[in-house]
């Protein structure tokens, strides 16, 4: 909002589905997104009528206000409905974040093209995947770019968390949405545990040391419920637990990551964010057993879930680098989520390992595609939506 107020250099009204972070920017929340939020196919059955509580809300919202332009930003099977809805009311539509077709169901492309006068990409190969399908759109950047502390060193972000230099540091990233959490945090301690263990036995983590695991929630999260969750798995681990320094926080995971040594991340925007910060990482995803059997089984989907990969094999494809084609980032998914699989991924990056180097080459791909234009994307994005809103107006006779 900020951008699109300083690009339209005037009032912007925005009103809408947000949370914390919109609306302190000033949007009217008609709906609040953590209210919608869920991980699956299983877990969306349950939150079923609030999601059709929110697309009439909307809807009605609409109707009576006729906007400029609407934004779509993410979440696909909700946004594609809302979709339907709002442009029988002839109202513009841009999608920002696309939903990944390029991975599964393309047969959306067609929906994108009826329904939507501009899409704008946040991942580098986006826009000539969309292009091909003769949509318009546009790479405007990541907004991550906006928002991370690339220019900070990992000296200045370990005295920024209080860590010391010397010390070996893991990110845990187990996710945002109270399902992830429930299906990451403990295995993924587990394997902070087996980590320590091991690096103390090859001498790696002195006697006297513990290892320092950052684990950085997101703002969206308690704090309180949190730091319970932690010391319940702290109970439960017992005196296996004492190699282990746990440092939960809220709101600050971007510098975590800047600070660790390795990072462990559950798939998502942050495995990109840890690639951006030059962060070496190990990419896990254990949702249901049914939406591994959908995605495994049914759908036979093999390419990587983590988007750090993606970009960085987009990138080795068009350089024709058989090495660099590779997975770099190493990713478990469904019944590979194990403590002991984990931790022998995350001991390869501790040290000047063969393996470290490979990543260090995929965290300069990703590094070199995402950031190719220094420009902010949020402004890039703004002047997008605006333009929109402008042709719309010139069309119905408001200008």
């Amino acid at each position: 909002m900020k951008a699109l107020r300083q690009e339209f250099k005037g009032d912007v009204q925005a009103y809408g589905i947000g949370g914390p972070r919109l609306a302190a920017e000033g949007q009217r929340q008609i709906v609040d997104a953590r209210e919608l939020l869920s991980m699956g196919f299983g877990e969306i059955i349950a939150r079923l009528p609030k999601i059709f509580g929110a697309l009439r809300k909307v809807e009605s919202e609409a109707r009576a206000e006729r906007p400029d332009v609407a934004i779509f930003v993410d979440y696909p099977d909700f946004h594609f409905r809302l979709a339907k809805r709002l442009s029988r009311l002839g109202i513009p539509l841009v999608y920002y974040i696309p939903p990944k077709i390029w991975a599964w169901r393309k047969r959306r492309v067609r929906f994108l093209k009826r329904f939507f006068s501009r899409i704008l990409c946040i991942l580098p190969f986006e826009e000539d995947f969309y292009s091909r399908a003769s949509i318009s759109a546009r790479y405007v950047g990541s907004p991550l770019q906006d928002e991370l502390p690339l220019e900070a060193t990992r000296e200045q972000a370990r005295a920024k968390l209080g860590l010391k230099p010397d010390e070996l540091v893991l990110a845990v990233l187990p996710g945002s949405r109270p399902s992830e959490l429930k299906r990451h945090s403990d295995v993924f301690l587990d394997a902070a545990v087996i980590l320590a263990e091991n690096l103390a036995k090859n001498g790696r983590l002195a006697p006297e040391r513990k290892l320092q695991v950052l684990l950085p929630f997101a703002e969206t999260s308690s704090l309180e419920a949190m730091s319970a969750r932690v010391e319940g798995w702290k109970k439960v681990a017992g005196e296996r637990a004492r190699l282990l320094e746990l440092r939960v926080s809220r709101g600050d995971s971007a510098w975590a990551m800047r600070a660790a040594d390795v990072g462990l991340i559950k798939s998502g925007t942050s495995t990109l964010e840890a690639a951006l910060l030059n962060l070496p990482h190990v990419i896990a995803y254990r949702p249901n057993a049914l939406t591994c059997f959908i995605v495994l089984d049914l759908i036979r989907y093999r390419r990587p879930v983590g988007l750090s990969n993606l970009v960085a094999e987009s990138v080795a494809g068009r350089i024709d680098d058989p090495k660099l084609r590779a997975r770099l980032f190493t990713e478990l998914i469904c019944c590979d989520v194990t403590p002991e699989k984990l931790a022998e991924e995350l001991e390869a990056l501790f040290g000047e390992t063969e393996k470290l180097r490979m990543v260090k080459s995929a965290l300069e791909l990703v590094q070199g595609a995402v950031l190719r234009n220094r420009e902010s994307p949020s402004l890039v994005a703004a002047r997008e939506v605006l333009g929109v809103a402008r042709v719309s107006a010139i069309g119905d006779g408001s200008q």
